[in-house]
């Protein structure tokens, strides 16, 4: 291959370089020779000189002689590199000692070429140079890419090394649970040691993708975080540590929250409805059963409600059953019990683990004591009382079907006679 036509070929075109060289022959033929290939070229005639040159602009690519007087071009390379550790150097020199290879390779020069320099080694040297710079620039532009991209996610983004220590966080990041690089994850939960069942852990132990939620105390508020953590490998293949997702859910836990109130839950009173109701009577059956407790069951309806509908309107009506949940729930003060609307103006208690009707003597007193003063409407006083039929577990029945019948019967002996009272089913 002719090595004119090939050198010839060699495009230095938008390459920036400096030139030092203390020759001013050598520097007028470098330099022509450069900027015949495309390249800009900047010159200097010493080590002092250079610097300074390079202090006013930061040359990508530096060519300069080792031997020099004032600071030589070992000097000068070190104060560039200071200034710019990614700056491509290639040294030129007639000196051939080791000394001066080891040198330059210690301080991390591109390329080392002796004097006198062939043209064709020089061009070939810079052009290594550019083309590590373009990598080095799509590299960063890649990087910056991905910065733009993380730090616009509405997500947290976490990376983590192998000590649990968090390396970097995006600004979404910071939103969440405020800036804690630098420090351990399991230090976000107030806590010295890292959480049971943590997702980085078992990630960094079987390799998986895992996932969990966690509650956080951040600036006087409670919020609910789920992360999702994923190894993190370098180029190599060699796990550094984990990449995380950090979400603020607590706006989904709240939604969850209030659809499984409404599932459970009376919209008017707020006490549980005929179906959370029935579940908490099953289990309480069943935990009766087991352990040979007894336990009571109570029905309540509110005595002539139907004339304040039709007196006073279903809104007054409304208000006595939010006022009158409220005075059950007075009397019955135990987190083990259940309260509940059925429906209309029917209300059930379950008190669980009573021993004997002593406990449920007591309780329908207290009732009949809070149903005894009036109902505030908006315009009137109004009077309404309940009565209550009680059953017990296992006197009455063991399946929920015989207790609720029991109940129901109660309840109505005590409405036929006269109302405003209890009564205990019959054995």
């Amino acid at each position: 291959m002719d090595m004119s036509v090939f050198v010839h070929n060699i495009d230095l075109n938008g390459l920036d370089l400096l030139v030092v060289e203390d020759d001013a022959v050598s520097l007028l033929l470098l330099s022509r020779i450069l900027i015949k290939h495309g390249a800009r070229v900047a010159t200097a005639e010493n080590g002092n000189e250079g610097l300074l040159k390079f202090q006013g602009q930061r040359f990508p690519i530096v060519i300069t002689d080792i031997n020099m007087p004032g600071i030589n071009g070992l000097e000068m390379a070190s104060q560039i590199k200071a200034l710019d550790q990614e700056t491509q150097i290639i040294a030129t020199s007639a000196n051939r000692e080791t000394d001066s290879f080891i040198a330059a390779i210690e301080m991390g020069f591109s390329d080392y070429l002796l004097k006198p320099i062939e043209i064709e080694k020089l061009l070939m040297a810079v052009k290594r140079c550019g083309a590590v710079i373009a990598v080095k620039q799509q590299l960063e532009n890649e990087r910056e890419k991905f910065r733009t991209v993380v730090e616009c996610l509405g997500e947290g983004i976490v990376i983590k090394d192998l000590n649990y220590r968090i390396l970097y966080q995006n600004r979404a990041m910071t939103e969440i649970l405020g800036d804690r690089t630098g420090s351990a994850c399991y230090e976000i939960f107030d806590l010295d040691e890292p959480c049971q069942d943590c997702p980085t852990i078992r990630t960094l132990q079987d390799r998986q993708t895992h996932l969990a939620c966690r509650i956080c105390h951040v600036n006087g508020k409670i919020i609910n975080i789920e992360n999702s953590a994923s190894l993190l490998r370098d180029s190599r293949g060699t796990i550094t540590g984990t990449v995380e997702i950090i979400r603020d859910v607590s706006q989904r836990v709240k939604n969850e929250q209030a659809i499984r109130d409404m599932a459970f839950h009376d919209p008017l009173t707020g006490l549980a409805n005929r179906r959370l109701f029935e579940d908490r009577l099953e289990q309480t059956i069943a935990k009766s059963h087991r352990y040979g407790m007894k336990f009571g069951l109570l029905y309540l309806d509110l005595d002539h409600f139907k004339g304040i509908n039709d007196t006073y309107g279903h809104e007054a009506g409304d208000l006595v059953l939010v006022d009158a949940a409220e005075r059950i729930k007075l009397c019955c003060k135990r987190d083990l019990d259940t309260i509940s609307r059925q429906g209309g103006d029917e209300f059930c208690i379950i008190v669980t683990d009573c021993g004997n009707k002593e406990l449920l003597c007591s309780i329908a007193e207290k009732l009949l004591e809070q149903f005894a003063r009036p109902f505030h409407l908006t315009s009137a006083l109004v009077e309404v009382s309940t009565s209550i039929g009680i059953s017990m577990f296992p006197d009455n029945g063991s399946v929920m079907k015989e207790l609720e019948i029991a109940s129901d019967m109660a309840m109505y002996a005590a409405k036929k006679a006269g109302r405003n009272q209890y009564h205990f089913a019959e054995q």
